[in-house]
């Protein structure tokens, strides 16, 4: 099996290469990862708050007096690696080419024992900005198909070097997106009809329309930086005490309301010596109104907050990783070459 994988990214690779000797590109492999180099922020700010709790409720919710119907089952991880490979040069400047793994599985805990959903899926791209290359269409349709590696087109209207990289892992952001839509799909069609099994899955929905998502999915995120519209409104988030989530509110897209999702903070855990973020996520879900948003969040802090036992120290961001996030990352890791694999790989080249 091991041997078989290793083919697999050595052919996968050399149709990178291909396109690189095709385009006349510079191999230009880096170790790092662009989601390391940029923070993904665009495409938030677009986002309205309105409160529907005015406050952070006063309640604990390591303990609560009543059971919640809902069941934290299912687990989804996605991951995306944006890594530059080469680049060419048009006009006195530099135009960077990017390879793309995006990747999603969905995990089922039954009986404390945890098993993939269907099969992990993976996608495979080069990412380039096809308004600055010659012959764009026919590299479109050369590099397409039943090839393991395809080109998409990285975007971005600006011949800038910076800002054409900050394109390719947005881009890549949403390749990914459309990726788990797919996945998430099967999963509402075949578990998602019963409502009181979670899907908890480690990133935002704000994207996603509501139509293809369920009241039982549950977006994670680990990044509490809020870039929305209007967000002084709310309460600090960042003073909330351990077990304890902040007021609910409401993510509105002005342009599609539909879309609207319910949202809070909670604190997993403290500790005295931390930095204000330490063990703090936000959640978000969908909801009938306002009333009923409030009952699931108060029914799914409870449930997060069992979740942070088995400890995934020491991972990045520990104190806001849950177990099954973490199984879902070392899964997908497994799929897929290190960058310092590929880099020597291009660096052979």
């Amino acid at each position: 099996m091991k041997r078989a994988t290793t083919i697999e990214r050595r052919r996968n690779l050399q149709v990178v290469s291909d396109f690189l000797k095709r385009v006349k590109a510079r191999t230009s492999p880096i170790p790092s990862l662009e989601e390391e180099n940029y923070r993904m922020r665009e495409g938030f700010q677009q986002f309205a708050v309105e409160l529907v709790e005015d406050k952070n409720p006063d309640k604990n919710f390591l303990e609560v007096s009543q059971q919640p119907a809902e069941r934290a089952d299912f687990f989804t991880g996605s991951m995306q690696r944006t890594q530059l490979v080469g680049h060419i040069e048009l006009e006195g400047h530099e135009v960077p080419l990017h390879y793309v793994i995006a990747s999603s599985i969905i995990l089922h805990r039954k009986q404390r024992v945890f098993h993939a959903w269907k099969s992990a899926v993976k996608r495979e791209y080069i990412l380039a900005p096809l308004k600055f290359l010659e012959d764009a269409e026919e590299l479109k349709e050369e590099f397409s198909g039943d090839l393991p590696v395809t080109l998409e087109d990285t975007g971005g209207e600006e011949l800038n070097y910076t800002q054409l990289r900050i394109a390719a892992v947005n881009r890549a952001r949403d390749l990914k997106w459309e990726m788990r839509r797919g996945l998430l799909s099967k999963w509402k069609d075949e578990e998602g009809t019963d409502v009181n099994t979670l899907n908890t899955i480690n990133d935002s929905l704000l994207h996603t329309d509501n139509a293809e998502l369920a009241e039982n999915m549950v977006g994670f995120l680990r990044m509490v930086y809020v870039p929305f519209q209007n967000r002084e409104r709310m309460v600090n988030h960042l003073m909330l005490p351990e077990f304890h989530r902040g007021q609910l509110f409401k993510i509105v897209d002005p342009e599609k309301p539909e879309n609207t999702k319910y949202s809070w903070f909670l604190r997993m855990r403290q500790v005295t010596k931390a930095e204000p973020e330490y063990g703090l996520v936000r959640l978000e879900i969908l909801a009938k109104d306002d009333k009923e948003a409030q009952r699931r969040a108060d029914d799914i802090s409870y449930l997060i907050v069992q979740e942070r036992f088995p400890v995934t120290f020491p991972a990045p961001q520990w104190d806001k990783l849950i177990f099954p996030h973490k199984l879902c990352n070392q899964y997908l890791d497994s799929l897929v070459p290190s960058s310092e694999t590929i880099q020597s790989y291009f660096m052979g080249e």
